[in-house]
């Protein structure tokens, strides 16, 4: 107990006095302008699959966790993404904003390297390229969980219907798919830990600082939506940019426990 308390303490001391919350907000500004593209690629792709109506699910599945006052101002900007047609998106366009969104994913890998104290040696066609795979992967998986969302309350249905004793398994099936929202964050923070900082480590160094991000995630965005709704008032400092103001500082703050969650694992190690 005493091994971890301690590591709590260095990590946040580290992550402090190295710099770590300065390089926070430039992980938050590069995912914010990542974000739009990214989405771009998405929508592009669940339309010239001939399902406009998907890309609207995938944007839930991403944004129902956020803070309504921090996900509104990208959401309905999203919507008129979504509302262009297959031709506009999917074209030159998409490689564009596949190579624009690796830039958040570059970002984070920088982010990452400092908190791990690793050098980046590896080139800059293998880390783009990386990226990329990252970006589409990401984008797959989003529209396969969204499918998943979306299809399980059909087939539930249906199941019902021909099979009444399975209604007593509902909590399970509810259960499931919020634990499919939660295996996607794992992954993501787990990939991110696993393959964008140099070096090789194992699952058992990277565990307990991604269940410490994770941890923070649930709770910090419950605790950032009442603080916006009982004592933040952006409107007067911001004016007309408030919306996306919350959206930066939301994101800086999910930057923040990522960072900590990279720098707990290496104080843990050391």
């Amino acid at each position: 107990m005493n091994r971890i308390l301690k590591t709590f303490w260095i990590a946040g001391i580290k992550l402090t006095y190295e710099g770590g919350l300065a390089i926070a907000s430039n992980v938050a500004l590069a995912l914010l302008l990542s974000l739009f593209p990214f989405l771009m690629l998405i929508a592009g792709l669940v339309q010239w699959w001939g399902s406009p109506e998907l890309a609207g699910d995938v944007v839930n599945l991403i944004f129902n966790h956020w803070p309504e006052d921090a996900a509104k101002p990208i959401a309905d900007q999203v919507k008129i993404i979504i509302g262009q047609s297959p031709g506009e998106i999917f074209s030159l366009g998409t490689l564009v904003a596949l190579v624009l969104a690796t830039n958040g994913v570059e970002s984070a890998r920088d982010g990452l390297n400092r908190a791990y104290k690793v050098p980046e040696t590896r080139s800059f066609l293998k880390r783009r390229l990386q990226g990329a795979v990252f970006v589409l992967a990401g984008a797959v998986g989003l529209i396969a969980a969204a499918l998943i969302l979306v299809g399980t309350p059909l087939i539930w249905t249906f199941l019902l219907i021909s099979m009444p004793w399975l209604k007593q398994f509902a909590f399970t099936i509810t259960l499931a798919q919020y634990g499919l929202a939660l295996v996607l964050l794992w992954l993501s923070l787990f990939f991110f830990h696993y393959f964008l900082p140099d070096g090789h480590r194992n699952i058992r160094q990277l565990f307990w600082g991604i269940l410490i991000s994770i941890v923070g995630i649930l709770a910090g965005s419950k605790l950032f939506a009442i603080y916006l709704h009982s004592f933040a008032d952006y409107t007067a400092l911001y004016a007309g940019l408030a919306g996306i103001m919350t959206a930066i500082i939301y994101l800086y703050c999910l930057a923040v426990l990522i960072l900590y969650g990279a720098e707990f694992n290496a104080a843990l190690m050391e």
